[in-house]
């Protein structure tokens, strides 16, 4: 597989959030990508993950447990890692508008361990200006100012 010129090297992927949209990305990356590590903040989601139950459904379970490594400590494990796909909920309120706490988290947990030259991509639906707004204030302040500049926030859609 050619390697991609962000990347000197091939990428190490973790993806932050196991619902229906992550669980299925993870999986398939795997059987492209060496170093593919999940991660949600459920334990419970978790431990059945761990057990080879997807109560989404998205994946099938021995597909599941022979491709992607899953853990429920994201600082520690994502040491390394040069790639973060965040894929969590951003459910909306009473009024309409979407919860960016697990986005906002996410964002701040990677932000202090991410390397220079590493990538986020934002899976999660938000609306325009969220990952420039919120999203991009979160990386690490020892990298030095050029490098946080340079700090990309991709939106998918």
């Amino acid at each position: 597989m050619q390697v991609s010129p962000c990347f000197s090297e091939k990428p190490k992927i973790a993806v932050v959030g196991l619902g229906y949209v992550g669980l299925p990305l993870a999986v398939a990356l795997s059987k492209a990508f060496e170093d593919v590590i999940g991660f949600d903040s459920n334990p419970a989601r978790i431990r059945d993950l761990q057990h080879g139950i997807d109560k989404t459904g998205a994946v099938g379970q021995k597909s599941f447990l022979r491709q992607t490594s899953v853990s429920p400590a994201m600082p520690k494990i994502f040491q390394g890692q040069n790639l973060f796909i965040v894929a969590v909920p951003t459910p909306l309120d009473a009024a309409h508008r979407p919860d960016l706490g697990a986005l906002s988290k996410a964002s701040e947990t990677i932000g202090g361990i991410m390397q220079p030259g590493s990538v986020v991509c934002y899976e999660s639906t938000v609306y325009p200006g969220v990952t420039e707004d919120i999203c991009r204030i979160h990386p690490r302040k020892d990298i030095g100012t050029q490098t946080r500049h340079r700090f990309l926030s991709w939106l998918l859609s």
